[in-house]
Formats: C-alpha cells, structure tokens, sequence
C-alpha cells in the first residue's frame, strides 16, 4: 500500500464514523514509536487530502520502566518542536504503582495514561484523542480476549471510536496493517524510537504477537485479516442480539421508584445467551458501574431456573426472588 492508497483507506474509516471535521483539536497520544509517529504525520496528510485544517498536539507519558524513557521525551519534544505543534508530558512510576496496587504494568499503565490524556484534552480543550492501534493490535486483542474466555463482546475487538471517557478516544489506524505503518514511514523518512520492551515475551501481548501470531500465519499467511473479519461479523451479530435484549427488556421488565422487577416464568421463556444480557441490563438499570462476571451470571441464572425464594447481592445491587416475582434494587 503505497502513501496515496494509505492516506485514502484511513481517510474511508475517519469518514465512515464521522470524525474529525474541519478545525477539529485532536490530541496525539505518541510514544515516539513507529506507530505513533506515523499517526501524527498521518493525521497532517489527512487534513492535506481533504483541504481542511486541524489543531494537532501532541502528548507523551513515560511510565519509567525503560532507563531510555527520558531520553525519548527529549527526542520527541524536539521532533514536535520542529512541527511548531504543542507538546506535553508527564511522568508516572508504573512499577512502583503496579506493586502497590498488585496489577499488572500493563494495566497500571493504560489506567494513569488514559486518566491523564483525558484530563489535559478537557483542560486543553481537544475534541479527540487519537490513538495508534492498527489491524494487528486488533488481532492480537481478539486473540488475547479468546485466550481469557471472553464472551462475544471480548471477540468484536476495539472499536474506531471508544466513549466511555469524556474525550473520545479515536482509533484512525484500525484498517491499516503494521507493514503498511512501516513502509509509509519509510517512503516518508520519519524517524523513531524502539522500545525495547515490545520484544519482551514476559508480557502476555508480546508473546502472542512474538509466537503465536507467526504459528498461525504458518497455517494462515492471511490471519490477522481473518481474525479482524471474525470480530468485525460478532460486532454485527452483536447488534442484532442488544436489539432482541432490549425488546424483552421493554416486554418484560417493570421499572419502579425502587427498583426492576420481572417474572420468573416469563424470563424463564427467553434463551440463555438473551437472559444473560437481560441480568446485565437490569442490573445496569440500577447501578451502571456493575459488570456481571461469568460467576454472577451462573447464579443469577439459577434463581430463573428454580422456583426456590432466593436472594443474591453483589456490591450495592440486592435480587430477591419470591414465588413468581424477582426484583432487583439498592440494598442501600
């Protein structure tokens, strides 16, 4: 895929979702990797292509696990510098945090990354956040969930626009391949930085983009589109299920001033896969912060198949079943 082609397919999926209009403040999150450094100057052809404007800035973390990190913040803020864009960054100690809190690097290092990104595009006033996620981050995501026993919403993968935080999080790579990055770089002469790390097979990502990725491409040269397709067909099976869920919830659930309430013989009509997503959708309807784990979901459907008086709490959320009638509420 030469420069052209390339700016043309992220160009398809900035419009297909409706991002980045004329003027819009984007907000680069960059690492000085190859990746990121292909969104930033990606991002400038973009608006070149469509003869608009965009507001860019860029923002980097080190999360000092590499004794290189601070060196590479140097190095990026020059590069930024060069472009005449705004550049900010900050330092949290993700291994010393990791240890405190007893999760992963991995994860203590996405939670303060996106909490800041999200906090200095509000106070900066940016409309996006852009990051570099591209189709083989996307396989190996969907293998990772597959790994974990994920349902199907695990298997849909990341999506273009995430808006779970007050910015949106945007990800304009996700049709383009790691070679593609890679060989745009290269006809472009952009320069970046390699973390080390990223050759680390300790960590769970690396390994399966080390090892397991290049045993299925043994079986399939093709596997990382094959795998991207899967979660693309489960996103749009996905619809059709929260569509059905949502009707049976109408049908079938009572809303109150304290609560849900539905019929344990009715709900017991429905099949598992919508019961399930109803449990989720009733508790949610109470308390939006609660995720069901699978664990939740095998009790919760007992109670539906037993005619038995039954109580189950989880955080703040009580279910009671008494004769036909399960109700679910705040304990508090």
């Amino acid at each position: 895929m030469n420069v052209k082609a390339l700016v043309r397919t992220v160009n398809h999926t900035l419009k297909s979702h409706n991002l980045f209009p004329e003027n819009s403040r984007i907000l680069v999150a960059c690492s000085g990797g190859p990746d990121s450094m292909a969104l930033l100057y990606l991002l400038q052809d973009i608006a070149i292509h469509r003869h608009t404007t965009y507001e860019l800035g860029v923002a980097i973390v080190d999360h000092c696990i590499r004794p290189e990190s601070k060196e590479e913040v140097l190095w990026l803020q020059h590069q930024v510098k060069s472009l005449g864009l705004p550049f900010y960054s900050t330092t949290f100690d993700v291994p010393r945090l990791s240890k405190e809190q007893k999760q992963s690097e991995e994860t203590i290092g996405r939670q303060v990354r996106y909490q800041w990104l999200t906090e200095l595009a509000q106070s900066e006033n940016y409309d996006y956040i852009a990051v570099a996620h591209h189709k083989d981050d996307q396989a190996e995501s969907i293998l990772a969930h597959i790994i974990r026993g994920s349902g199907l919403n695990g298997l849909t993968g990341m999506s273009v626009v995430h808006s779970e935080y007050s910015i949106p999080v945007v990800r304009p790579l996700l049709d383009v391949t790691k070679e593609n990055v890679l060989a745009y770089l290269s006809a472009k002469h952009i320069s970046y930085c390699i973390d080390s790390t990223n050759e680390n097979v300790q960590y769970q990502r690396n390994r399966i983009r080390h090892r397991i990725i290049p045993e299925l491409e043994a079986i399939n040269p093709n596997v990382v589109d094959a795998i991207v397709r899967l979660g693309n067909s489960v996103h749009e099976d996905l619809l059709v299920i929260s569509d059905l869920t949502e009707q049976a919830f109408e049908k079938l659930v009572t809303i109150g001033a304290d609560g849900v309430s539905l019929s344990r013989r009715a709900l017991r009509q429905e099949s598992l896969s919508i019961q399930c997503r109803l449990w989720q959708r009733l508790v949610s309807t109470v308390d939006s912060d609660i995720t069901l784990t699978s664990a939740h979901q095998e009790q919760l459907l007992d109670i539906v198949k037993s005619g038995e008086e039954k109580t189950f709490t989880i955080k703040s959320i009580k279910v009671t079943a008494q004769c036909d009638t399960i109700k679910v509420y705040c304990k508090h």
